[in-house]
């Protein structure tokens, strides 16, 4: 990127800086199958065992100021109990706004019938936000949000999920955090960013092609008051339990691709890659992420047909 073109857009967002800010959203990641916990209370042991999960994501590449993830959570479902209990970490950064959260999630399995199980999923956490107005370069130093270097606070975070899933189905409606939060400067006297709550529901299907193959589409959709509908879809293939394959689509945003495959006994690592469709492309190089994974399944282990990995 040319140096007019950056300092244009760095002007561009200073100038929406307080704007934007207010309609802040949770992080999305592609591969949104390998992180459910950060969205879903209700997956904690769907695994139906110890499942451990690590992401590092860097968003359009060569960006300045492009955000970049990391997730690591453990999730285990009790043997011969009902219970799945879960901790998971986020770390999130984008320009000058650093988020760092810390959560546990239980689960509680219920037995509907024969075919269908309901999980019901509660979250409890922490959230730490800081916005280090020190980082932009400042054109018009007069406004408000600029008058006290920067911004910290710690919030509590309380969320709640189901899931309703069969063998092959699965179905799930959460929110990650029911509790509406305000960040302020310094000094506590200009609001920088406010949370609002954020509405998931996710679903898909796992068709048998021949034994130990399967083909599961998924989607995960995101409405928040004052946003667009975010609508994230996956096509998986998971091919004898050793190579895992997805076709992921953010609609009217990025299309990408995932592979994976399984090193030892438990362990899988997997890279995607995902390109932006707008105009947007041409001052990035895409979006990497990097998955490992670890799974130890309980004895005559019955996971969730969301667990496509």
């Amino acid at each position: 990127m040319n140096s007019a073109l950056k300092k244009i857009l760095v002007f561009v967002a200073v100038l929406l800086l307080p704007y934007v800010v207010i309609s802040q959203n949770d992080a999305k990641l592609s591969i949104f199958n390998y992180n459910p916990l950060i969205y879903n209370p209700a997956y904690a042991g769907a695994a139906d065992g110890l499942n451990i999960a690590g992401i590092y994501s860097t968003q359009w590449y060569g960006f300045d100021g492009a955000p970049k993830t990391q997730y690591l959570s453990a999730d285990t479902k009790l043997p011969y109990q009902k219970i799945g209990l879960g901790l998971s970490l986020y770390h999130d950064v984008i320009g000058p706004a650093r988020e760092y959260n810390i959560e546990g999630n239980f689960a509680y399995y219920l037995d509907l019938n024969y075919k269908y199980k309901l999980a019901l999923g509660l979250k409890s956490g922490l959230n730490s936000y800081k916005v280090d107005i020190n980082q932009l370069e400042v054109y018009q130093p007069g406004e408000d949000v600029f008058n006290s270097g920067f911004a910290n606070q710690l919030s509590l975070v309380m969320g709640l999920g189901v899931n309703l899933y069969s063998d092959k189905f699965f179905i799930g409606i959460s929110i990650p955090n029911v509790l509406a939060s305000k960040y302020y400067n310094a000094d506590n006297s200009t609001v920088l960013s406010k949370r609002k709550s954020n509405y998931y529901l996710n679903t898909g299907y796992r068709f048998e092609l021949r034994r130990d193959v399967s083909l599961t589409p998924a989607a995960l959709i995101r409405v928040t008051e004052g946003a667009p509908v975010s609508v994230l879809t996956s096509l998986n293939l998971n091919w004898y339990e050793k190579y895992i394959a997805s076709l992921n689509f953010d609609y009217n945003s990025s299309v990408g691709l995932l592979f994976g495959v399984r090193l030892f006994d438990n362990f899988k690592v997997g890279y995607s890659y995902d390109q932006s469709i707008t105009k947007f492309s041409r001052y990035n190089n895409g979006t990497h992420t990097f998955l490992l994974t670890y799974t130890l399944l309980n004895e005559n282990s019955e996971k969730c047909s969301c667990k496509i990995y």
